[in-house]
């Protein structure tokens, strides 16, 4: 599967919170900053948004803006990655009992660089929780683990390390002489949540917001199956058969 396709096409959204600050990101994305230690830090008029706390409508563009503020700010810029979703097996999930299909979350951290009021910040996300959504009607599963890809020797039906769901035959199915399923296709979601941390450039502080950014990737459709274990003689020999 190609996870790197699902990482790169996933839709963000910023936190709600951050929609006040889309008109003074963009403001801010322009202008020129002046000498580190001056208090005038843009040469345009970039008025921070209402701030919620005091009440106050505008404030100072020579205000120094909170690392808050950039963070915010900065979500409104970034097209933020999704965390890379991987399912195993590639292009097909099997109906068969002890044959679960395998998520992960290959990408669970990122980083992008914005420039506001002439200072580079770097945004750093790392994921806090993903929401898997099967496509058949069955409950998500939100974990805060981004699970793994299966490898030799991993038991991939009780390992925990693994992250696994098991699909049913469509309504109407009886046994696997009467597949393949002609219609029966299903897409996995994964909906990741990410905090944001990043450096103040003005004043040194460091801050973390949880749930600035969330992303949304899906698998595309694949189809249903039943596959079909046929034994060889060697086994059947091994068995006294």
């Amino acid at each position: 599967m190609d996870t790197q396709r699902n990482q790169q096409t996933a839709e963000g959204a910023a936190a709600p919170e951050a929609e006040r600050y889309w008109n003074w990101a963009r403001c801010a994305s322009v202008s020129i900053g002046t000498a580190p230690n001056d208090g005038h830090v843009s040469d345009e008029d970039c008025s921070l948004p209402f701030d919620p706390v005091t009440g106050t409508v505008t404030r100072d563009p020579a205000q120094l803006p909170t690392t808050r503020d950039l963070l915010l700010a900065a979500a409104t810029i970034i097209h933020a990655d999704g965390a890379g979703l991987l399912k195993q097996p590639e292009g097909v999930s099997y109906t068969n009992k002890y044959i679960p299909t395998l998520v992960a979350a290959t990408h669970p951290t990122q980083a992008h660089t914005v420039t506001l009021l002439g200072r580079d910040i770097t945004i750093t996300l790392t994921a806090t929780s993903y929401t898997w959504s099967w496509g058949d009607g069955t409950p998500d599963l939100t974990t805060t683990s981004p699970g793994m890809p299966w490898q030799e020797g991993m038991d991939p039906n009780t390992d925990p390390a693994l992250i696994r769901h098991y699909y049913k035959a469509p309504d109407g199915w009886k046994s696997f002489l009467d597949g393949p399923y002609p219609s029966a296709t299903r897409t996995i979601t994964l909906t990741t949540t990410w905090a944001g941390t990043a450096t103040n450039p003005f004043t040194g502080d460091t801050q973390t917001i949880n749930g600035l950014v969330t992303t949304t990737e899906t698998t595309g459709p694949f189809p249903l199956g039943q596959l079909i274990v046929n034994n060889t003689d060697t086994s059947e020999e091994k068995q006294g058969h």
